[in-house]
């Protein structure tokens, strides 16, 4: 062994002192005629002397109950929050359903006044559509399909105008004759060409 160096297990043993089994006695008498192994040594005990002279780490102040009461005030102050919003959402649906659907929608006029209203929607149409002349127009094969389309169903809506007896009959015949005058004028301002005739 005084040939060799000792490893660090049998160097660890001599430093603690051990000499239970004859490799550790062997490795005290190695260490006491070999330079390079004494000077590991010494350089071990250093180490230790070093390590135990270091101050001692004590954990600070038990910061969990502070951080456990911060986390359960901020889940109460979200719950607030929720059951705020909840609210707010449930007093504008009351809102929105008492008050609202009369905001929505405008007082609906009576029967008379629909009809008449519808009436002279109707006639402003005509007026629109005869100023256009769209006998003076050409027009595309799809637009003059779509115009004989329109216009018959007008002619169908007359027809019913004239038989309907009951005011909301007639109304409403009067607003799907409005409805069936827009598209038509829409349709000959938007697809016609002039092609002076």
């Amino acid at each position: 062994m005084s040939q060799e160096h000792l490893s660090m297990e049998l160097l660890l043993a001599v430093r603690d002192g051990e000499r239970s089994e004859p490799e550790q006695v062997a490795a005290h008498a190695h260490v006491a005629s070999c330079e390079a192994c004494r000077a590991e040594l010494d350089r071990l005990h250093q180490r230790t002397a070093m390590l135990r002279a270091l101050p001692t780490l004590t954990p600070a102040r038990n910061a969990f109950p502070a951080v456990q009461r911060q986390l359960a005030e901020d889940l109460r102050h979200r719950w607030q929050r929720r059951f705020a919003m909840g609210g707010l959402a449930a007093a504008a649906a009351l809102a929105i359903a008492v008050v609202g659907n009369d905001l929505a929608r405008p007082a609906e006029l009576d029967a008379s006044e629909q009809l008449e209203t519808a009436m002279s929607r109707s006639q402003v149409l005509e007026r629109t559509l005869n100023a256009w002349r769209p006998e003076t127009r050409a027009m595309d094969a799809r637009t003059a399909e779509i115009v004989i389309q329109l216009e018959d169903r007008i002619a169908e809506v007359d027809g019913r105008l004239e038989r309907a007896r009951r005011l909301a009959e007639q109304v409403e015949l009067w607003q799907e004759r409005v409805g069936l005058m827009s598209a038509l004028v829409d349709v000959h301002l938007t697809k016609a060409t002039n092609v002076d005739l």
